[in-house]
């Protein structure tokens, strides 16, 4: 064995075809890992198992019947749903590094606890975590009093962090969430560039926008990935209502799953946009990336903020598509060249759409926008970056060695 370096690593995680920003994640930096250490992927059921280059994927029940694997590094890999159940329970079990993707778990613990008829797994949560407040509201909440905002401010991530050897986050901000005096050693290590991006170097828009069933004259703003409430896609729509005006050939793509909390249907109508919106529904990979070369502007906001971050804009910038983010949360920390920040204010819709007003009327702007986007993403974001810092924290962490 290397001196410094872990024998083997296990790594929790949901794979592909889970459809999860998460699994595509994981199967992108598992055999770029692979590369120098044994690597173990290991998830939920056997009917989940994949073939992964250079990678052993098992299952948890599989994984119970190699007890030599016990002593190998562990590596969880946590997001915010149940894709990730697994995962969060073999923190708990077996704690060793997390890669927090984000810090707020609430929802995944009230799955797990609230979903399978278990109220007082959810109070004991809430008061390991929060104390007398958080048992206070488990208690207010079983009586049917409950403001979702609440998940935001009670994150519910400690029980799988304090006992973590180490926590990996994707950005400042994220890491602001999590850190505390006495809690466990933490590093950033960015979100990776899909390898995938290169091979639509070659695509051009027109191309792109012919082969999707686009308009191939006009401009295009994009939402991109699962359209969930937290993305403000009803802030989305209300400035492309606004825009109509100036622009009569705009067009919004949200290319992605809605959830299914989202009424797209009754906001597209309320506002009047028929004909000016096409929904997607969920897509692969293959489908998803083109969609990013046939738009002129990715709206990618958050509201409210947990700290997660979002790899369909590091993909989309990648790729070269110029974006507007919130002036708060871990896209604000691209440089301003890269990104255009919406500042948090009253009348946002007005602002929103002022903003994109001034970038689609700016052709040169954004060619330079999509240029320093590319690059910044191509050098500080890339794959073989991200492993480099991922051995780094397992050498560095890694104290079950013999």
């Amino acid at each position: 064995m290397i001196p410094g370096r872990p024998r083997g690593l296990v790594v929790f995680t949901p794979l592909p075809p889970t459809r999860s920003g998460i699994a595509s994640y994981a199967a992108e930096l598992l055999p770029a890992l692979a590369r120098a250490l044994p690597v173990v992927a290991v998830v939920a059921r056997r009917q989940d198992v994949v073939p992964l280059p250079g990678i052993e994927v098992v299952a948890v029940l599989d994984y119970r019947a190699r007890p030599e694997w016990r002593d190998w590094t562990h590596l969880h890999q946590l997001g915010n749903s149940l894709d990730h159940a697994h995962a969060y329970l073999a923190a708990l079990r077996r704690p060793g590094i997390v890669t927090l993707h984000d810090p707020v778990l609430h929802h995944l613990v009230e799955a797990l606890t609230l979903g399978r008829g278990n109220p007082a797994g959810y109070a004991a949560a809430l008061l390991a975590e929060h104390g007398a407040a958080g048992l206070r509201v488990a208690r207010l909440r079983a009586q049917g009093m409950f403001d979702p905002g609440l998940r935001f401010l009670l994150p519910l991530h400690r029980q799988v962090t304090d006992g973590a050897q180490g926590v990996i986050l994707h950005s400042r901000f994220a890491a602001g969430r999590v850190q505390r005096p006495g809690g466990p050693p933490l590093r950033v290590i960015p979100h990776h560039l899909s390898p995938e991006v290169a091979a639509l170097d070659g695509l051009d828009q027109a191309t792109a926008r012919r082969s999707l069933g686009l308009p191939v004259r006009g401009p295009i703003l994009l939402s991109l990935g699962h359209a969930t409430p937290a993305k403000r896609i009803d802030l989305v729509l209300a400035a492309v209502a606004r825009l109509a005006a100036a622009f009569p050939d705009l067009l919004h793509v949200i290319a992605g799953a809605p959830d299914a909390g989202l009424d797209l249907a009754g906001m597209i109508g309320q506002l009047g946009l028929q004909g000016r919106v096409r929904v997607t529904g969920w897509l692969p990979e293959d489908a998803f990336l083109p969609y990013a070369r046939a738009a002129n502007l990715l709206v990618n906001l958050r509201h409210p903020q947990a700290g997660e971050n979002s790899g369909a804009l590091v993909r989309a910038l990648g790729m070269g598509l110029p974006a507007v983010v919130d002036a708060v949360g871990p896209a604000a920390e691209y440089p301003d060249a890269v990104v255009a920040k919406l500042p948090p204010g009253p009348a946002p819709a007005a602002r929103l759409a002022d903003l994109v007003a001034g970038l689609l009327r700016d052709p040169a702007g954004l060619a330079a926008r999509a240029a320093a986007g590319r690059a910044h993403i191509r050098r500080a974001n890339s794959l073989e970056a991200s492993a480099a810092a991922y051995l780094e924290a397992l050498a560095a962490w890694d104290t079950d060695r013999d």
